[in-house]
């Protein structure tokens, strides 16, 4: 492992604690066949230092699970709380995962083909994203929701200083936590840097839904849809009757908050009424006034029923 060189860093200040155990951390290396010794000593130093914490027994930092029946919070049917060294929480958040990430049937011609709900990949390079990627000088929880139709990893920590969203989306990577990232590359459990997101996104190739993901000044998100529902087709138009064409009405022009909406659905496809509640940081019934005086302007179109509402931005628009 290296040795830290910006003592400025999260990482390399003082940790709060200095009665740090690292046991967790040793059956890890122990599992991989790789020498361990503590920290402190690894580094040469005399003192725990921030990064000491993440990976010791008495990590502060925790990820919350939660499984919800349908396509919001109404209801629990499971939820769990992870805490202890970050790398401990990678093996015990993604084995979560894998048992609410039923495998399902599609029957191709002659042939039945079994496929997890979500790709295994995405749901690993989206966890590990949350973790390496987020921003610990704040003790909120990291999130990961599972609804009947995605995923989503809520990070605390916006994007690097001088970072867009158009960067990511290239596959720029900045590490916000290089020793971190370092141990988990160390124990195998990341195969290389700044590649999570391209992986998560190569997962969903040919989908007809893509991952997405969002980016706040303090906090980071990856959604990813249900697998299943990303590789239907669309149902084929009825042919109707041919009629007169009425006179055109003049366009919908957006403006204010439906600009907003419109780049926003015309850079990730389809989206939920959340997802613009988020955007905005405007209350649900706002959002759905907003969506509402669209759809009535022709400027977006809206398919599915109740809780399974879906939007997307009309080619007019």
């Amino acid at each position: 492992m290296l040795t830290p060189n910006d003592s400025s860093s999260f990482e390399n200040q003082l940790s709060p604690r200095q009665d740090l155990t690292f046991n967790s951390l040793q059956a890890l290396f122990d599992q991989q066949g790789l020498p361990f010794s503590p920290p402190a000593s690894q580094f040469g130093i005399l003192q725990f230092s921030n990064f000491d914490l993440l990976v010791s027994d008495q990590c502060p930092y925790t990820i919350k699970c939660a499984v919800f029946k349908g396509t919001d919070q109404d209801e629990f049917l499971d939820r769990q709380e992870f805490t202890g060294s970050l790398a401990a929480q990678f093996q015990q958040v993604y084995a979560f995962l894998e048992k609410h990430n039923p495998v399902e049937s599609q029957i191709k011609g002659l042939y039945r083909e079994d496929r997890p709900a979500y790709p295994k990949q995405a749901l690993r390079e989206a966890l590990m994203n949350a973790i390496i990627h987020r921003d610990y000088s704040n003790p909120a929880s990291s999130l990961i929701n599972l609804y009947t139709d995605r995923v989503e990893f809520i990070s605390f920590g916006g994007l690097m200083p001088g970072i867009t969203l158009e960067d990511i989306q290239l596959g720029l990577s900045v590490c916000r936590n290089k020793r971190l990232a370092d141990l988990f590359y160390q124990l195998k459990l990341v195969e290389s840097y700044g590649t999570g997101l391209a992986r998560i996104k190569s997962a969903y190739k040919g989908s007809r839904l893509a991952p997405q993901i969002l980016a706040a000044p303090s906090s980071f998100k990856v959604v990813l849809p249900h697998y299943q529902a990303a590789v239907k087709t669309a149902p084929k138009p009825v042919k109707k009757a041919v009629t007169p064409a009425p006179s055109p009405k003049p366009k919908a022009r957006a403006t204010g908050n439906e600009e907003a909406v419109l780049a926003f659905g015309k850079e990730h496809g389809e989206f939920i009424r959340s997802d613009i509640e988020e955007l905005l940081g405007v209350s649900p019934a706002t959002a759905t006034r907003l969506l509402r005086q669209m759809e009535n302007s022709g400027l977006v179109l809206k398919r599915g029923k109740a809780k399974a509402i879906r939007y997307r931005i009309s080619e007019n628009s």
